[in-house]
C-alpha cells in the first residue's frame, strides 16, 4: 500500500511538473507596446495617493499589476473599500493606448490616449463607447502626470448631463 501510494505521489508530482513547466515554456515572447504603455508598466506596485475632490481631500490606495504575458496593466483603485475600482490599460491593433475604466458609476467608459508629452500621458473618451453622454454621469478624460519613477499626479475628469462635472486630482507616491 505504501508502494503503491508513493508511486502515485511521484507520478503526480512529475505530471503537475511537465504541465506547469510545458505551460509556462510556450515561446511567448516578452510584450513590447506603444510608448505610453511600456511607461505605464513601470507603476507596477503599490501606490498611495492623496485625492482632492472639491474642498475635501482623501486618502486612497491603489495598485498596479502586469497579465496576459505582459501585455495588460490593471489599475485598482480605492483599494479594500465599497468605491473600489478597476481600469484595464493595454494597447489596441494599432498600438494605441486605450484603457477602460470599471466605475463605480456602474458603467465603462473607454478612452483613447490623445497625446503624450514631457512625461505626460492625456487619454479622452473613445468614440466607440456605449455611454449615453446626456444622461450617465461618466469619466470623460484622464491626464497622468510621471514625476520621476516613484510620483505622480492624475486627474480625472468626469462629464454629467452632457456637460463637465467634475476634476479630481490624485497626488501618488509610491508605497515603500
Amino acid at each position: 500500500m505504501k508502494k503503491t501510494l508513493i508511486i502515485f505521489a511521484l507520478g503526480f508530482l512529475f505530471v503537475g511538473t511537465f504541465s506547469s513547466s510545458s505551460i509556462a515554456d510556450q515561446g511567448h515572447k516578452p510584450y513590447v507596446g506603444s510608448d505610453a504603455f511600456e511607461r505605464m508598466k513601470k507603476l507596477v506596485g503599490s501606490w498611495e495617493a492623496h485625492m482632492k475632490m472639491g474642498e475635501q481631500t482623501m486618502e486612497m490606495k491603489a495598485s498596479y499589476k502586469l497579465t496576459s504575458s505582459g501585455s495588460v496593466l490593471i489599475e485598482t483603485t480605492h483599494e479594500g473599500t465599497p468605491h473600489e475600482m478597476v481600469s484595464v490599460y493595454h494597447d489596441n491593433k494599432k498600438k494605441e493606448l486605450i484603457m477602460t475604466h470599471y466605475c463605480a458609476e456602474h458603467n465603462q467608459p473607454k478612452l483613447i490616449l490623445t497625446g503624450m508629452d514631457n512625461n505626460k500621458l492625456m487619454m479622452d473618451l473613445s468614440s466607440d463607447n456605449d455611454i449615453d453622454l446626456a444622461k450617465e454621469t461618466h469619466i470623460h478624460s484622464v491626464s497622468i502626470q510621471f514625476e520621476g519613477n516613484d510620483k505622480m499626479t492624475h486627474m480625472w475628469t468626469s462629464h454629467k448631463g452632457g456637460k463637465k462635472d467634475m476634476v479630481v486630482k490624485m497626488a501618488f507616491n509610491r508605497a515603500k
